[in-house]
């Protein structure tokens, strides 16, 4: 049997997508890189609760579940931080959080740990204890909208709150939408050209860093 996966994109300022699980068998599966915090909470079989902070990542990772796991979470985006947390400490990484009598800490707080169908009520709970935050000027600049910065100033404000260069979150945007569109069945060579790759051999390896499937593994498993 396969994992049971699901996710959706809100209408949100700070969420980028809300996500559960549930482990059939046990196994491992494959975590594409993104430039977003990944907050996770897991139920284990026997009833006991774990959450953590995953940080951003530059390449895909493995993942392992037990039969009956139950997992779910929230990836903040790009320009939402936690303070007091490096992003940059976390590159690559993850966080475990203190979870005790029903509650998570982050920052200060322990807050009620939360189930999945409440994960977009729990967010606003964070903004108002100002656990998260936004950056309102990287927000600005990872749209565009970057008039009246330098560029030292731009590459230095968007590596500090997101760990990573505007760069490499264009270089992630990109092959995940390439992905995507290899899911619609958009051919190789159409999808380089579209998503804006020199050719299809960049395509290729900038898939298997990110994704770790090539284009052709992505469309015979689509």
């Amino acid at each position: 049997m396969e994992r049971m996966y699901e996710e959706h994109h809100p209408e949100s300022p700070v969420l980028e997508c809300v996500w559960q699980a549930r482990a059939t068998q046990d196994e491992r599966y494959l975590v594409s890189a993104v430039e977003y915090w990944d907050l996770w909470f897991t139920r284990a079989p026997d009833g006991e609760l774990r959450a953590g902070l995953a940080g951003p990542t530059l390449g895909h990772r493995w993942v392992r579940s037990k039969i009956g796991e139950h997992s779910w979470g929230i990836q903040l985006k790009a320009h939402v931080v936690l303070p007091g947390v490096s992003k940059q400490l976390l590159l690559g990484g993850e966080q475990q959080l203190v979870v005790e009598a029903g509650h998570v800490t982050l920052g200060r707080h322990a807050v009620p740990f939360p189930e999945f169908a409440h994960l977009e009520a729990f967010t606003d709970r964070l903004l108002e204890l100002d656990v998260l935050r936004c950056d309102d000027g990287v927000r600005r600049v990872l749209s565009g909208d970057d008039a009246g910065y330098s560029e030292r100033h731009r590459q230095r404000r968007v590596r500090a709150a997101t760990g990573l260069t505007r760069k490499q979150i264009q270089q992630l945007s990109r092959a995940r939408e390439a992905f995507a569109l290899l899911m619609q069945g958009v051919p190789p060579t159409e999808c380089a050209a579209r998503c804006g790759f020199a050719d299809q051999a960049h395509l290729i390896r900038s898939l298997r860093v990110f994704h770790g499937q090539t284009p052709a593994q992505v469309l015979s498993g689509r």
